[in-house]
């Protein structure tokens, strides 16, 4: 049995190495590699939003060729409402079918006054700020679930230089925040069910509410993180205080927009209204357990309807609430699924493997995409081994990601929140559907790199011992009161 260790000089030495560390290269690469923060960079790890439709729209917005984010975050900057561009609508509408999260983040910078030319390059050195945050969280949340400053510090350092985390750092998308939510989640998590606190549990529950208000896809995470701390304040010196807090943080957070959309759609939805377009999305005729267009999602399901897409069109027009019109997909899923049960276990097996690896790997070999080129091109060295790098990555911390997860079966009261995140991250989209490329996994990176990093610790025979000995909460007869 381990004991958390002290905080002491040595792990401040660490921590500041990692911070420095993640720092650096983030901000070496926004400016060196994304023209001072003022482009995306050479790569793209997360799909490109798609562009707006309605040119009549697009002369108001800021970018010259604007997507449906810019839309969204126009709307609420100018109109306090959400509005924009949903999938299968005929037009621009009051919406939930993605989270507000991040759009309402990007709504406030834009307030700021200063010129406009200085909101995207301020978008991505916040993002560079919350990267680095995110090492230093997994940093802390590895010390304390492992019980050891190594495993802390090659956590913390395995986050700062992961690539996918660099290169998102420059896109202008929720990859950054998601990341930075759940981290801040798993360390506040492993802190309140160890030790308790009345700040530490609030906050868990603020956070957790807010992971699921960045990205809708993580809210069934959410509600299993909150039912897993609730059982476990059970074991804690006054624990129903704790839970209590962390229940209102969660429930309180999330109250504002469900009961939006309750008075706009009738109905209630804690976050989105998009479950079932999603489910369609992965289950349809046509899909592939990847990302579906627009088009392509309206004929896949005019053929189960046995209707002409002008018929389809015409009931989208009549259907002005989005909520039922997302729900009435519902029957069509199961019918699908009933009709081609082997098809439908091919798509879940697809999008599994496109949650890990992302669709362009399988069709073009690649895992990231051209993006916008910096002024000045990339050195030498990066543009000989770049590819090597990110498919090393990859290939390394999925390999010692899942053997560091099954070592630490001793430790997994002190890790649960973590091997929640294993499970229920990536269910949501084995049930629908995964992306081209990364951007589902990008925030489950940091978790597979803390196990990673206990592999790794067990290189060293005196501290495997120590590791493999397993956590004092493990069994229960030795649980703390």
């Amino acid at each position: 049995m381990s004991e958390m260790p002290r905080f002491k000089l040595g792990d401040l030495l660490a921590l500041l190495l990692v911070v420095a560390v993640a720092g650096g290269l983030r901000g070496a690469y926004l400016w060196y590699l994304a023209d001072q923060a003022k482009q995306d960079g050479p790569w793209l790890v997360q799909d490109p939003i798609p562009p707006i439709k309605d040119t009549a729209e697009a002369k108001n917005l800021r970018h010259d060729a604007p997507n449906q984010l810019d839309l969204l975050v126009y709307n609420l900057k100018e109109k306090k409402t959400f509005e924009g561009e949903a999938p299968l609508a005929p037009k621009g509408e009051i919406t939930a079918h993605v989270a507000p999260g991040y759009p309402w983040l990007l709504s406030i910078i834009e307030k700021a006054p200063f010129d406009s030319s200085l909101i995207d390059p301020s978008i991505r050195w916040l993002q560079c700020g919350l990267g680095t945050l995110t090492a230093a969280f997994y940093f802390f949340f590895a010390r304390r679930a492992f019980h050891s400053l190594l495993v802390g510090a090659i956590a913390g350092l395995l986050c700062a230089a992961n690539p996918f985390w660099i290169v998102s750092t420059a896109e202008i998308n929720d990859g950054v925040v998601t990341s930075f939510l759940l981290g801040l989640v798993l360390m506040l998590g492993a802190r309140a069910s160890q030790q308790g606190g009345a700040a530490t549990s609030l906050l868990y529950g603020l956070m957790l509410a807010a992971l699921a208000m960045v990205r809708a896809a993580l809210v069934p995470f959410g509600f299993a993180a909150m039912i897993w701390f609730l059982l476990r304040c059970r074991q804690i010196h006054r624990g129903w205080l704790f839970a209590l807090l962390a229940f209102l943080g969660f429930a309180n957070a999330l109250a504002p927009w469900t009961m939006r959309n309750y008075q706009q759609f009738g109905e209630i939805m804690p976050v989105v209204d998009s479950v079932y377009l999603h489910l369609w999305e992965g289950n349809n005729p046509e899909a592939t357990g990847g990302p579906q267009s627009d088009d392509a999602a309206r004929g896949a399901l005019a053929k189960a309807r046995d209707e002409s897409r002008q018929e389809l069109d015409k009931e989208l027009a009549e259907q002005p609430n989005q909520g039922k019109w997302y729900n009435s997909l519902a029957p069509d899923v199961i019918k699908q699924v009933r009709e081609n049960p082997a098809g439908t276990l091919r798509r879940r097996l697809n999008a599994g493997l496109y949650f890990f690896f992302g669709e362009s790997w399988f069709k073009d070999q690649t895992l990231t995409r051209d993006g916008a080129q910096p002024s000045d091109g990339l050195p030498g060295w990066l543009a000989d081994c770049h590819e090597a790098l990110i498919v090393g990555a990859l290939l390394a911390m999925l390999l010692l990601g899942v053997l560091g997860w099954r070592w630490t079966y001793g430790w997994r009261w002190e890790s649960m929140p973590s091997s929640l995140a294993m499970l229920w991250i990536p269910l949501p989209y084995i049930l629908s559907h995964a992306e081209n490329l990364s951007g589902p996994r990008l925030p489950l990176d940091g978790v597979l790199l803390s196990y990673a990093a206990f592999a790794l610790a067990c290189l060293a025979p005196p501290v495997a011992r120590d590791l493999f000995a397993g956590g004092g909460l493990t069994n229960k007869s030795e649980e703390r009161p």
